[in-house]
C-alpha cells in the first residue's frame, strides 16, 4: 500500500474515532488521548470479540460464546456513554468491568487457573494503564491478581470449579495465546497511531508558527528582524574567512502614488507581485525580505559588488516590464536599488546605511536607476571600488574635521531622505538637538584646544548611546544632532535623550582634569502637522532653548507654542524609595475569564503608582526605573505579598477560590534565594500555592535557561503555576519549549488584535490558532491576553482557547470592585453569553 493510501486510510480512522470524542476533551493533547484509547479499546472488542465467540461456538462452548457476545456488547457502549456523558472515566469504568468480568467468567468456566483463558486476565490492567495511567493500571492489576488468587483457591473452600470442556486443550490454549499476543500487538498499534497524530499535528503547528515568525505577512519573504537576523550570521561568516557580501536596497518608486490613485488594495497587491519577482530572479542561498513599507532588502552572500549591481539591474529591468492589473486598469512599476558592499569589521547597520545612501542617490539622479555606494557620480552600472581605494569619509567632505561625525550638509540630506520614509511606513522620526551647557566658560578656563577635546569627546558619548541604526552630527559649535528613525512611541524619543543625560552624569576627562558637562536636549517629532525640513529643525531648536531655561540637563519636547514640563526622571528615580515607604503603590486586578465557563477564575495583579506631585505615573515609566535602581526587588515582594494576601482576604470573605497572576522582573529572577522569598510569603499570608501563577516573559527565560528552569522547576514542585508572559513575540523560545518547566502560554495581544477581521479567518487566526493547538499538545494552558471585540472572542472560542483577559470583560479593577464581580458570579449568569 503505498504512503498516500496509508495517510488515507489512517486520517479516516481518525476522524470516525473523534466523533465519539466531545470537543471539550479535545482542547487538552493528554485528554484527547485518553478518550481515543477509549475508542481505541472499543473496536477491539468490536473486531476480536465476534471472532472468539464464533470459534467457542464451533467448538461447541455455546454458554461461553453467548457470554462472550454479551460482554462485547457492554464494552460497545463505551464510545457512545463517553459521546453523552463527557466522562472518560465512566466510559473506561464501563469498558473495563466488562472485559474484567469476561476473562474471569470465563477462566472460571472453563476448568479453573489451568484454564486457556487465565492468562488473558492480564488485558484488564494493560489496557487500564492505556486507558487511565498508572492508577487505573494498579487498580485493576490488583483486581485480576485477586481474581485469580480466588479461582485457584476456590477448591479449598469446597467450591469446585466446572469441569474442563473434553476438548483438544492444548490446542486451545495455543489459539487463545496466540489470540492474546494478536490482541495487544494491535490494540498498542492503535495506540501508537493516536499518539503518532498528536505528534504530527504539533510539529505542523511549530512549523506554522516558525514560518509565519520569520516571514511577511503580506509578501511571503522574510520580514525584517529574520532578514536582519541572517545578515548577522552572514557578517560573522564574513569576518571569519575575509569573504564580502553585497545588500541591495529596492524602494518602489511613487508608491504612494499607486497607493492613492488605486487604493490600498491594489497596493498589496503591488508589493506581493514586486516581491514574487525578485525571489525568481535571485539564488536559492540569497536573503530577501521586506524591510519595511515599500522597501525590500537583499543578501547577496560572497558576491562582489560588481555582480550584485548586475543583478540588481536585472532585477530593475524585470520590474520595469511587469505589469500589475487593478479593475481594468493597468499598474507599471519602477524601482530605484541602492547596493553596498560590506566592509570587513563593520556593522550591520553601517553597511544598510550606506545602501540606504545609494539608494537615496538613485531616487535623487530621476529613480528607476541602481546606484553602488561610492559610484561617486559614474552612473549606474559602475562598480564600486575595492575598499582599500575608499576614500575616508572624513577626508571626503562627509564629516566632521574635529568630531568625526556628519556634518549638517549630509545631515540634512539624511533627514530629508528619514521624513520620506516616515511618510511611507507611517513610523516616527525624532530629531534630538543637543546643546553643551556653559560651553564658553570651558573654553575660556581650560584653552581652545580642551575645548575641542571636549566636543570631540561629548560626540562620541552621545554616539555610543544611540542605535547603530540612529544618525549623529555635529550641527555647529557645541551644538549636535541626533536623528532617531522607526520609532514606535513618541514617548522613545525622551526615553533615548534622558539616556544621553545619564552617560553625562559621569565626568569627561580633558587636559588631565574631570569635567563634567550637562546638556539641553530639545526634541521635535514628525510627522507632523504644517512641518517641512526647516520648521522641524526650528521646533527642536524652539524646545531645547525652553530645556535651556528649566536649567541644566534638561528635556523638552517640542508641542506646539509651549514645550514639555520639565523632566521627571530624576525626581522619579529619587521617588521610588519613598513611594514604597509611604503607600503611594497600589495595585490593580484583570479579571482573566474561563471561555468554556464564562467565569472568572483568576486575576493578574498590576503595578500602579499614584505620585503626589505628577499624579498616577504609568507602569512603563517607572517599572525600567525601579529595574536600574535595583528597588524592583523590594517593590516585587510588595507587590507579591500584597496580591497574596487580597486572594486569602476574598476567601475569607467568602468568595469563589481563583487564582492571582503575578509578574516576576528579570532583575527579581537574578536574586538569590527567589524560590525561598516566594514560599515565605505564601506561608506568611495564608495563600494555597496552587492559587498563585508567577508570570515570566519568555525573553527572561532563554537568557539563563538551565538556571531559570531550576529555578521555575523547584516553585512547581511546591505548586506554584508557572506562565510564559508575552507568548509569540519572541519566536526564539520555540526550540525550547518543550523544556521550560511552565503550566501557562499568555498568548500576546499583538496576535489578538488582529482577530475578528471582517474579511474572515486568515493568516493571522492560523497564526493564533497554531499557538493553541501546539500549547494544548504541550498539555498547557493558554490565555489571550488583550481581548476587546465579540468577533475576537468568537475567534478565541473558536480555535480552543483556554482563558481570556481584555476590556471586554474588564479593565483593572481595584480589590473592591473584584469582590464585587466575584459575588455576582455566585448568583448571577455568566459575565459574557456564550
Amino acid at each position: 500500500m503505498s504512503d498516500n493510501s496509508r495517510q488515507r486510510w489512517r486520517g479516516r480512522y481518525l476522524d470516525a474515532a473523534h466523533l465519539f470524542v466531545p470537543v471539550q476533551l479535545r482542547l487538552d493533547a493528554a485528554v484527547q488521548a485518553r478518550a481515543e484509547n477509549v475508542v481505541n479499546a472499543a473496536l477491539m472488542a468490536a473486531t476480536a470479540g465476534p471472532l472468539y465467540a464464533l470459534a467457542y461456538w464451533l467448538l461447541g462452548l455455546k454458554l461461553a460464546a453467548f457470554e462472550i457476545l454479551a460482554c462485547c456488547l457492554f464494552m460497545l457502549m463505551a464510545p457512545p456513554v463517553l459521546r453523552v456523558s463527557g466522562s472518560i472515566a465512566a466510559a473506561r469504568e464501563l469498558f473495563l468491568c466488562a472485559l474484567f468480568f469476561n476473562f474471569t467468567w470465563l477462566t472460571w468456566h472453563l476448568g479453573g487457573i489451568h484454564a486457556p483463558t487465565a492468562s488473558w486476565l492480564i488485558t484488564a490492567p494493560v489496557v487500564a494503564m492505556f486507558l487511565g495511567g498508572v492508577a487505573s493500571g494498579v487498580f485493576w492489576l490488583v483486581m485480576s491478581c485477586a481474581a485469580a488468587t480466588t479461582i485457584w483457591g476456590l477448591p479449598a473452600f469446597g467450591m469446585a470449579t466446572p469441569p474442563a470442556p473434553q476438548l483438544d486443550m492444548p490446542l486451545l490454549h495455543l489459539i487463545c495465546n496466540l489470540g492474546l499476543y494478536v490482541v495487544l500487538l494491535v490494540f498498542v498499534l492503535l495506540f501508537e497511531l493516536t499518539k503518532t497524530e498528536g505528534f504530527i499535528k504539533l510539529q505542523r503547528a511549530l512549523s506554522t508558527i516558525n514560518e509565519l515568525a520569520i516571514r511577511d505577512e503580506l509578501t511571503g519573504s522574510h520580514n525584517r528582524r529574520f532578514l536582519l537576523g541572517l545578515i548577522d550570521r552572514e557578517k560573522e561568516r564574513s569576518d571569519r574567512n575575509g569573504r564580502a557580501f553585497c545588500l541591495c536596497l529596492f524602494d518602489i518608486d511613487f508608491f504612494k502614488r499607486i497607493n492613492d490613485t488605486y487604493g490600498h488594495a491594489a497596493g498589496d497587491a503591488v508589493l506581493r507581485s514586486f516581491a514574487q519577482a525578485v525571489q525568481g530572479q535571485i539564488r536559492a542561498t540569497d536573503a530577501f525580505g521586506r524591510y519595511g513599507g515599500e522597501e525590500f532588502l537583499l543578501m547577496l552572500p560572497e558576491t562582489p559588488a560588481l555582480d550584485a549591481v548586475v543583478l540588481a539591474e536585472r532585477v530593475r529591468r524585470v520590474i520595469a516590464g511587469l505589469r500589475c492589473m487593478d479593475a481594468g486598469s493597468e499598474i507599471t512599476l519602477t524601482v530605484s536599488v541602492g547596493v553596498a558592499e560590506y566592509r570587513l569589521g563593520e556593522e550591520v547597520a553601517q553597511a544598510i546605511g550606506r545602501a540606504d545612501e545609494a539608494l537615496y542617490a538613485a531616487k535623487s539622479l530621476g529613480r528607476n536607476r541602481v546606484q553602488c555606494h561610492d559610484d561617486d557620480q559614474r552612473g549606474p552600472l559602475a562598480p564600486a571600488p575595492a575598499p582599500a581605494s575608499v576614500t575616508p569619509a572624513k577626508e571626503s567632505g562627509q564629516c566632521d574635521q574635529l568630531t568625526g561625525l556628519l556634518n549638517r550638509n549630509l545631515l540634512r540630506d539624511r533627514l530629508r531622505h528619514a521624513m520620506d520614509r516616515a511618510n511611507r511606513n507611517r513610523r516616527l522620526v525624532a530629531l534630538l538637538l543637543l546643546n553643551i551647557n556653559g560651553f564658553k566658560e570651558i573654553n575660556d578656563e581650560l584653552g581652545y584646544e580642551a575645548g575641542d577635546t571636549l566636543l570631540s569627546q561629548a560626540g562620541a558619548a552621545i554616539r555610543r548611546c544611540l542605535r547603530d541604526s540612529d544618525t549623529v552630527a555635529r550641527w555647529g559649535g557645541d551644538e549636535f544632532i541626533a536623528l532617531l528613525e522607526d520609532l514606535g512611541y513618541t514617548s522613545d524619543a525622551q526615553v533615548v535623550a534622558e539616556k544621553v543625560l545619564d552617560r553625562f552624569g559621569l565626568p569627561l576627562t580633558v587636559a588631565g582634569r574631570e569635567c563634567f558637562v550637562t546638556l539641553a536636549v530639545g526634541v521635535a517629532l514628525y510627522p507632523a502637522a504644517d512641518c517641512d525640513l526647516d520648521a522641524l529643525l526650528k521646533r527642536a531648536d524652539i524646545a531645547m532653548r525652553g530645556a535651556k531655561r528649566w536649567g541644566e540637563n534638561c528635556v523638552q519636547v517640542y508641542s506646539g507654542d509651549t514645550v514639555q514640563p520639565q523632566s521627571e526622571r530624576l525626581a522619579l528615580k529619587n521617588g521610588l524609595r519613598d513611594a514604597l515607604a509611604q503607600g503611594q503603590l497600589f495595585l490593580e486586578y484583570q479579571p482573566q475569564l474561563d471561555l468554556d465557563r464564562r467565569r472568572v477564575v483568576g486575576v493578574e495583579a498590576l503595578l500602579r503608582w499614584q505620585h503626589p506631585v505628577y499624579g498616577r505615573i504609568a507602569p512603563s515609566r517607572f517599572i525600567p526605573l525601579a529595574e536600574e535602581t535595583g528597588m524592583i526587588v523590594p517593590i516585587g515582594d510588595w507587590a507579591l505579598r500584597t496580591a497574596c494576601a487580597q486572594n486569602r482576604a476574598w476567601c475569607e470573605a467568602g468568595l469563589p477560590e481563583i487564582k492571582t497572576a503575578v509578574n516576576l522582573s528579570a532583575r527579581q529572577l537574578k536574586e538569590p534565594g527567589l524560590p525561598a522569598r516566594v514560599m515565605a510569603i505564601l506561608a506568611e499570608t495564608g495563600m494555597p500555592a496552587r492559587c498563585l501563577d508567577l508570570e515570566i516573559t519568555e525573553g527572561m527565560l532563554i537568557e539563563d535557561l538551565a538556571g531559570n528552569c531550576a529555578l521555575m522547576s523547584g516553585l512547581r514542585q511546591a505548586g506554584v503555576l508557572v506562565s510564559i508572559d508575552d507568548f509569540g513575540t519572541g519566536y526564539s523560545s520555540l526550540n525550547y519549549l518543550s523544556e521550560l518547566p511552565v503550566d501557562i502560554l499568555k498568548m500576546d495581544g499583538l496576535f489578538v488584535r488582529r482577530l475578528g477581521a471582517a474579511g474572515g479567518r486568515g493568516r493571522s487566526y492560523a497564526i493564533a490558532e497554531a499557538i493553541v493547538a501546539m500549547a494544548h499538545r504541550l498539555g498547557l494552558e493558554v490565555i489571550a491576553e488583550a481581548v476587546e471585540t465579540p468577533e475576537q472572542l468568537a475567534d478565541l472560542c473558536a480555535m480552543g482557547c483556554d482563558a481570556a483577559q481584555g476590556y471586554l470583560f474588564a479593565r483593572p479593577l481595584p480589590p473592591g470592585e473584584v469582590a464585587a464581580m466575584l459575588a455576582r458570579q455566585v448568583e448571577a449568569a455568566p459575565l459574557v453569553p456564550a
